[in-house]
């Protein structure tokens, strides 16, 4: 048994397994018998130990053996008892594929190869959490329309004013420019507002009902997108029924109020119209965007909290207005 690894190549870009990677880890052959892998490990310090790496003669990785099951049976070799086929992941990979990774196959440390596939090293639990943490937030801040700090997204909170300030910008001068769509959609519909005033009362309340019901389907697709297990048409169509059921009930008890309130049966059955079509859409807009941004392979989460807003609010109004229009 040996933890004495090649060094790995150092000119990887940021964020990657090799940043990440240690090699003071606990290894052995296939022909080890477990009692001397156990023997081995005393008195020695690991730079993660919560897994033992099988290798074949040659540093392949063959399977890993976690330290809980070390013990469960030692009169045999440690290839025995190995975890056979373990995937693992190559220097240059990016941090949130070992992320996910670690996820889907309950990893405690995720081993890393070179391109024959012979183990150079390991990414341990404590770099998975802070992984797990930092793609957290840069998903936050890129669903808030916040370009990430090119050194991660704990840099970006302690950057100078200027580059916070740069980072923030783009996305909402679209919103700004993009904005103008609405003004163009309220000035189509002058003659509506004029005949009945009390079409403009629900403007705002439509608009965010439709955005916040995008807003949650955004967060379910941006995960959801990045768990291979889970069929896309099996989750559009989850969206779609959890955003028509939002939207009917919504859309019935806003009916109700409007009825109550201002006495006017078409108005309220526009209102309500409006608030379950507004819903429908921006699930599937929800959905459809970070979709779109992964089928072109860019992160799901870029962009789509800014654009997913702009598309909801004219489609929301869209909506609103033609009820308005065919009712009253």
């Amino acid at each position: 048994m040996t933890d004495n690894l090649q060094t790995p190549p150092t000119a990887f870009e940021h964020e990657t397994a090799a940043t990440h990677m240690v090699r003071g880890i606990p290894i052995a052959t296939m022909k080890t018998p477990v009692d001397s892998v156990i023997a081995s490990l005393r008195g020695r310090k690991f730079d993660c130990a919560d897994t033992i790496f099988v290798t074949d003669d040659d540093g392949r990785l063959e399977g890993i053996v976690r330290v809980n099951d070390l013990f469960l049976e030692t009169d045999c070799l440690i290839g025995q008892i190995m975890e056979e086929e373990h995937e693992a992941v190559r220097p240059d990979d990016d941090q949130e594929a070992i992320a996910v990774l670690a996820m889907e196959l309950n990893m405690i440390a995720v081993p890393v190869v070179d391109e024959e596939g012979r183990l150079i090293g390991a990414v341990p639990p404590e770099s998975l959490l802070k992984i797990l943490r930092a793609e957290h937030m840069e998903d936050l801040q890129r669903l808030a329309g916040i370009t990430p700090h090119e050194r991660g997204s704990d840099v970006g909170f302690d950057a100078p004013l200027g580059n916070r300030i740069r980072r923030r910008l783009p996305w909402l001068l679209f919103g700004l420019l993009a904005s103008s769509l609405i003004t163009i959609v309220m000035a189509g519909f002058e003659h509506s507002l004029a005949a009945n005033v009390s079409v403009a009362f629900f403007v705002p309340a439509i608009v965010y009902i439709a955005g916040a019901i995008g807003t949650q389907a955004v967060s379910v697709a941006v995960r959801g997108l990045l768990d291979e297990d889970i069929p896309i048409f099996k989750l559009l169509r989850g969206e779609l029924v959890v955003g028509t059921g939002i939207g009917a009930v919504l859309g019935i008890i806003a009916a109700i109020l409007v009825l109550a309130s201002f006495g006017d049966p078409l108005l309220a059955a526009a209102v309500g119209l409006a608030v379950l079509g507004g819903g429908i859409v921006s699930a599937v807009v929800g959905f459809g965007l970070p979709w779109a941004f992964t089928r072109f392979g860019s992160d799901p989460a870029l962009g789509s909290g800014p654009i997913c807003t702009i598309i909801q609010d004219v489609s929301s109004l869209l909506i609103y207005f033609f009820f308005v229009t065919i009712l009253l």
